[in-house]
C-alpha cells in the first residue's frame, strides 16, 4: 500500500473520532459532559444488546468501512485502485465468524438454565434478538468488505 494510501485511511479514521475528540476537548461544558455520558450508555446499550462481541466487530467495522471509503473515494476521482490489503481478507472473515459467534452465544444466553416452566417469552425474545443483531452487525461488515476487496480494473 502506498504512503498516500495510508495517509488517506488515517485521515478517515481521524474523521471518525472527529466527534469524540470534540467531546474531549468540550468537556468543561455541562451540555458536553451529558452528551458524553449519553455516548457512553449508548456504547454499553450496544454491548449489551449484541454482546461483547460487538467491540471487536466495532474494529473491524472501523477498519474496513475507512477501507471501503478510501477506495470508493479513489474510485470516484478516477485513480487507479492499488490491490486491497492483505489483511481485508481475514478481517472479513472474521467479521462473519465474530457475528455466528455473538447469536450462539446469545442462544445460549438466552436458554441457559431455563426449564419449561420457567419459560418467558419476553427475556427470551430480548436475548435471541440480541443474538441475531450480533449477526446482522458481522454480515454487513463483512459485505462493506467484500465490495473493498473488489479488484482494481
Amino acid at each position: 500500500m502506498s504512503a498516500r494510501a495510508s495517509f488517506v485511511g488515517l485521515a478517515l479514521v481521524g474523521l471518525l473520532a472527529l466527534p469524540l475528540l470534540w467531546l474531549v476537548g468540550t468537556g468543561a461544558s455541562a451540555g458536553a459532559g451529558v452528551l458524553f455520558e449519553r455516548v457512553l450508555a449508548g456504547f454499553v446499550a450496544a454491548v449489551e444488546s449484541v454482546g461483547w462481541v460487538f467491540v471487536p466487530q466495532f474494529c473491524l467495522a472501523a477498519a474496513i468501512f475507512s477501507l471501503a471509503l478510501q477506495r470508493l473515494a479513489g474510485h470516484l476521482a478516477g485513480t487507479p485502485l492499488d490491490e486491497p490489503p492483505v489483511w481485508l481478507d481475514p478481517a472479513v472473515e472474521s467479521a462473519l465468524l465474530l457475528g455466528l459467534l455473538g447469536t450462539i452465544s446469545g442462544m445460549v444466553r438466552g436458554f441457559v438454565g431455563i426449564s419449561p416452566e420457567e419459560l418467558e417469552p419476553g427475556p427470551l425474545v430480548h436475548a435471541l434478538g440480541a443474538a441475531l443483531r450480533s449477526s446482522f452487525v458481522g454480515f454487513a461488515i463483512a459485505l462493506v468488505g467484500v465490495w473493498a476487496k473488489a479488484r482494481p480494473r
